[in-house]
């Protein structure tokens, strides 16, 4: 096992026997497996592509199965075996495709899109997957360990991006250029001849699709669910039986919601579902009353003080604890072996929640675990009404900085430096945040500048695109000739595959002295790093008190 492409890799280096996450050996194992033959059908899906062939169920099955592998999505070792098999027969169906084309001429297969199993078998496909993962090739160094340090970056950008994809297909929405894309980016990893430039022009393009899909995101939820707009947020708890829902799925959400509605029930948001509070279309169901808890990492503690089942809809799951093993349920690509999980919705109907809910009922209600109430709902729309107000501050100087403070949160320690950072900015600083690393700061008081207030939270992970729109929108309507000319400060708490989007995004868009914590990447080889650095000032966090210092002379 080598897996280091989360922030939390053991010791910064990678995780060698068992995931901090919790993913288990074999699991990686499988993962590993599923990469390799995912490359091989991608290699199929470009030439499929150019020929003008292509196959909506093969890139809907794709996204998903890149998806699967991002951080704390499934842990469920079946899950892969069968992603793996089926893999394999769809690049098989693709190549007898592309037999029939006069146009396409194959003169080199790489092993990746040659490899076929004699059974489906979970040992034979873990022993495989044994021989094929981040190091199959033995331990690198020099220049050779930079190229491959940048094509694995480019596979967990792919994964991200497959990410991205899935939540709009569980929105009933394909869109087949995205799809071309992200075959490209993981057939592009084939590719050895490619220079360390070349490879990296390639990530920073997977951070410019990651804006466009996050874009249609923002678009879909917007038709489906309504404009959001800035909305308090209760943090208490009811004296009825509740559920739970965490992750991101607003599908989901809606679903379980129409079906609890004068059930007796209350729905609580958890994570970066509490975003959902803020779109007019949950806003009627007097059932959704509150957010319970904070961001993933502490739902082994927290998850049991609520008392009722909880659904884990997208990714963050940790291994339940035993005290609601019975009351855990997952949906989605989410999984977990032997936890509940709900069938996915077919054609137009609703997802049957009606076990989670008779189970809700019989459950006591949520124990106290906060109070009071934050403000979430400044997407787009909103943060772009706010131009006027926000361009004449600074102007006039009571506005000195905007800090964009957005990404993932996590386990470590050190992730107290977010809280910090913010407690030590001063008053005439403005924050815009994103994902669910507000958790750290998002109760704190930090008042107003001229009737905006300091801190404005976008939404979830992809959100990040509302930032960089409003930013866009500052920038234009300041005449600046580029975002580095704005009074901004980029600092991303980065964890797993969207936040490294998050990072190519700002790297393709040329923003300098992007800062990286808890802890760079490990996958920032020294090659990688040292051009990240001389040609974009990318860093890593120092104390809040330098950090801050540093921020506020624009390095």
């Amino acid at each position: 096992m080598f897996c280091y492409h989360c922030q939390e890799a053991k010791k910064n280096i990678a995780c060698d026997t068992a995931g901090i996450c919790g993913k288990k050996a074999d699991v990686s194992s499988l993962h590993d497996l599923l990469t390799y033959t995912l490359k091989g059908l991608a290699f199929y899906a470009v030439k499929a592509a150019e020929s003008g062939i292509t196959d909506s169920n093969i890139d809907k099955f794709v996204a998903r199965a890149l998806y699967s592998m991002v951080t704390n999505v499934n842990f469920d070792p079946a899950v892969f075996v069968q992603l793996i098999a089926e893999t394999v027969q769809r690049r098989e169906h693709l190549k007898r495709l592309l037999s029939k084309s006069e146009t396409v001429f194959i003169t080199e297969e790489p092993e990746e899109a040659q490899w076929l199993y004699e059974k489906i078998d979970q040992e034979a496909f873990v022993k495989k997957g044994e021989t094929v993962g981040v190091q199959a090739g033995g331990e690198l160094s020099g220049d050779d360990a930079d190229l491959h340090a940048a094509r694995e970056m480019l596979i967990y950008a792919a994964k991200g991006l497959g990410a991205l994809l899935e939540h709009i297909q569980v929105l009933d929405v394909f869109a087949p250029e995205h799809y071309v894309f992200m075959y490209q980016a993981v057939a592009y990893t084939l590719q050895k001849q490619r220079s360390l430039n070349e490879l990296l022009a390639m990530n920073y393009k997977c951070g410019e699709q990651a804006i466009l899909v996050m874009a249609l995101l923002e678009q879909i939820n917007i038709e489906k669910f309504g404009q959001p707009s800035a909305t308090t947020v209760h943090l208490d708890s009811w004296d009825k039986p509740g559920i739970l829902v965490s992750g991101q799925d607003f599908h989901d959400l809606q679903d379980l919601l129409e079906q609890s509605a004068g059930s007796g029930v209350d729905i609580y948001t958890h994570g970066e579902m509490i975003a959902a509070h803020s779109y007019p279309a949950f806003k009627k169901y007097f059932n959704l009353v509150a957010n319970y808890g904070g961001a993933w990492q502490d739902q082994k503690t927290e998850f049991g003080k609520f008392q009722g089942p909880v659904l884990v809809t997208t990714n963050s799951l940790q291994q339940p604890k035993k005290g609601y093993t019975a009351k855990a349920y997952t949906s989605g690509m989410v999984g977990w072996p032997d936890i509940a999980h709900i069938e996915k919705r077919r054609t137009e109907d609703a997802k049957d929640f009606s076990e989670i809910i008779q189970q809700a009922l019989q459950c006591e209600p949520p124990l106290p675990l906060t109070a009071g109430s934050v403000t979430v709902g400044y997407g787009r729309h909103a943060l772009i009404a706010l131009t006027d107000t926000i361009t004449q501050s600074i102007k006039s100087g009571d506005i000195k900085r905007i800090i964009v403070l957005i990404g993932c949160d996590g386990r470590h320690k050190e992730r107290r430096y977010y809280t910090d950072l913010v407690k030590a900015l001063p008053a005439d600083t403005l924050i815009l945040t994103a994902g669910d690393t507000k958790y750290r700061f998002h109760q704190l008081e930090l008042g107003e500048i001229n009737g905006v207030p300091r801190l404005l939270d976008a939404g979830q992970t992809h959100d990040f695109y509302a930032v960089i729109a409003f930013l866009t929108h500052l920038q234009n309507t300041m005449q600046l000739e580029h975002i580095n000319q704005l009074p901004v400060s980029f600092n991303i708490a980065w964890y797993e595959q969207q936040t490294i989007l998050m990072m190519l995004a700002i790297f393709a868009l040329g923003i300098k002295n992007l800062r990286i914590g808890p802890t760079l990447p490990p996958f920032f080889s020294p090659g990688i790093l040292q051009k990240l650095t001389d040609e974009l000032a990318v860093k890593g966090i120092d104390t809040p008190e330098n950090d801050v210092a540093a921020m506020l002379e624009g390095e």
